[in-house]
């Protein structure tokens, strides 16, 4: 009788434990499931906040969210963007450093450390850390995700004047865009501004080929051409530029330059031996009346015979040639248009350093001669 009145009651202790145990679990999971929905809620309003440019806000929002849910790295994580948003940069890479060490490979981790070295000015690290988010972890839409990355990347380099690091990053980009008239162009704009006209004029004619007006297109177009001196495609790109914007006034000064250009290089190709004369011809009178307008507005005596006077050995030299200067004599003696247009070069340089910007006609023999001597280098 004494084992079984035992026996009885070590199953009731049992059955006891079991219900207390069962109890407490509840009570626990109760208790975690308010904490977390109080984590929650504090963490909705932290991102309302962030939505609406209130970081410091948001900060305390995120820190009492984390009260009830510490180990909660999105918590963390937007924490870290909220204090990077606030200007609070050291608290903010504590946060971030202590992500990373758990989550080496996180995308967005990198990212934000990467805006804070970029804020820092330290390009190394920058880039480092710009190059983990573009090959890190992200959660949906990868390719748009590294895609922007990669172009923020570029901006921030824009921004220190590393060029050459720039246009690498962007020949890497250019190999991924999607088929966006808009990206392209804007790609385009940023090889422009590290002068890789050649990438450039891809990118501006590759969004041409998607949208035949899209904004800024022809016009970047038009000025890739006309820095690679490629004068025909510079004017066929502009004309079609300024049939979208009319008003674009950087686009008719170009214009008109580059249908000079090709109405009086004398060196373009299967010109006739009188053609390439007359264009000569037409050059040094156009460049000898700037030398004399110019001297002129600067009260310089043409006639002075002093070496030192810059504008009398110009001019000196110049009247000497031109007797030579006849579209027969050029006919005659074609190896002689080079020497002439050297003169012509002098004469416009030394206008152009007396009196500054000249006139579209003397601007385009000026492209005529800087064109020919990168050639000839």
């Amino acid at each position: 009788m004494w084992s079984l009145e035992r026996e009885t009651l070590v199953l009731i202790s049992l059955v006891l434990l079991v219900i207390l145990f069962v109890v407490t679990g509840y009570a626990v999971k109760r208790y975690h499931a308010a904490q977390a929905a109080l984590g929650g809620r504090w963490y909705l309003k932290g991102e309302n906040a962030l939505q609406a440019n209130r970081p410091e806000e948001a900060v305390d929002d995120f820190h009492t969210a984390l009260i009830y849910a510490r180990d909660n790295t999105t918590y963390q994580m937007r924490l870290a963007e909220a204090l990077v948003k606030a200007r609070r940069q050291a608290e903010a890479g504590v946060y971030l450093r202590s992500l990373w060490v758990r989550q080496p490979g996180n995308a967005n981790v990198n990212l934000q450390l990467a805006r804070l070295s970029a804020n820092a000015r330290n390009v190394p690290e920058a880039i480092r850390y710009y190059h983990d988010a573009i090959f890190g972890v992200w959660e949906g839409g990868t390719e748009t995700h590294r895609r922007l990355v990669r172009i923020e990347l570029c901006k921030f380099l824009l921004g220190e004047g590393e060029k050459n690091a720039t246009d690498s990053e962007l020949i890497a980009l250019q190999s991924d865009l999607p088929h966006e008239a808009s990206l392209h162009t804007q790609v385009g704009v940023m090889f422009a501004q590290v002068e890789d006209y050649p990438h450039a004029l891809e990118e501006f004619e590759q969004a041409l080929k998607i949208n035949p007006r899209q904004p800024g297109a022809a016009a970047g177009a038009g000025e890739a051409a006309y820095q690679l001196a490629d004068y025909a495609q510079a004017r066929r790109y502009f004309q079609s530029a300024l049939e979208i914007n009319p008003r674009d006034q950087e686009a008719v000064r170009k214009l008109q330059i580059s249908r000079l250009v090709l109405q009086l290089d004398p060196f373009q190709s299967r010109l006739s031996e009188n053609e390439r004369g007359r264009r000569t011809v037409e050059a040094f009178r156009q460049a000898l009346s700037r030398l004399k307008k110019c001297a002129q507005s600067q009260g310089a005596d043409l006639k002075l015979k002093k070496e030192s006077s810059t504008f009398a050995g110009i001019y000196s030299g110049a009247i000497n040639m031109q007797p030579k200067v006849t579209r027969q004599n050029l006919q005659r003696n074609p190896d002689l248009i080079t020497n002439v247009m050297d003169l012509v070069m002098q004469m416009e340089e030394t206008a152009e350093q007396a009196c500054g910007t000249p006139p579209p006609p003397d601007q385009a023999l000026l492209m005529i001669s800087h064109t020919r001597g990168a050639i000839e280098r």
